[in-house]
């Protein structure tokens, strides 16, 4: 199981909920409600709600605990460096047919890349397999599908 690290905040938006609060780029999210965050998914969906209590860890790596009462769906406003806080999950199929396998050596190193991350394909339309998915990833594809617009392609 893959650790799930602090997300770590890149951008306040000005005149947001978190500048009113003072949060700053280089504090991270630890918990909410708490709730470790896996991913922006997780993140938007447990800030949805009206009460807040969320977990910080400040630049100097001080732990705060903030609580925010807010409208229902109202935006705290922050941007993460990343979008997955416990990591890519990565293809560990073999396709005789695989464009990334089939990349010339000494090309940069994002190409080479097998990104099988069903959360990226939410957040950013991303091809994936879904072949790579444990019993636990397919139960909450299946649970997350009602809230974003999946689609599946089955190849034969």
């Amino acid at each position: 199981m893959k650790t799930v690290q602090p997300a770590k905040i890149s951008r306040v938006l000005p005149d947001s909920i978190a500048a009113e609060i003072g949060f700053e780029p280089g504090d991270a999210i630890v918990s909410i409600n708490n709730t470790r965050p896996r991913d922006l998914i997780d993140y938007r969906f447990l800030c949805s709600d009206e009460y807040l209590e969320i977990e910080v860890l400040d630049t100097k790596g001080i732990t705060h605990q903030i609580e925010i009462e807010k409208d229902y769906d109202d935006d705290l406003g922050l941007e993460f460096e990343t979008a997955l806080f416990d990591g890519l999950i990565q293809c560990n199929n073999h396709c005789p047919f695989c464009f990334i396998d089939q990349q010339p050596p000494g090309k940069r190193e994002s190409l080479y890349l097998k990104d099988d991350d069903y959360r990226l394909s939410f957040l950013y339309g991303s091809y994936l397999t879904l072949t790579n998915l444990t019993e636990k990833e397919r139960r909450i594809c299946s649970i997350r599908r009602h809230s974003f617009s999946v689609k599946l392609v089955k190849v034969r």
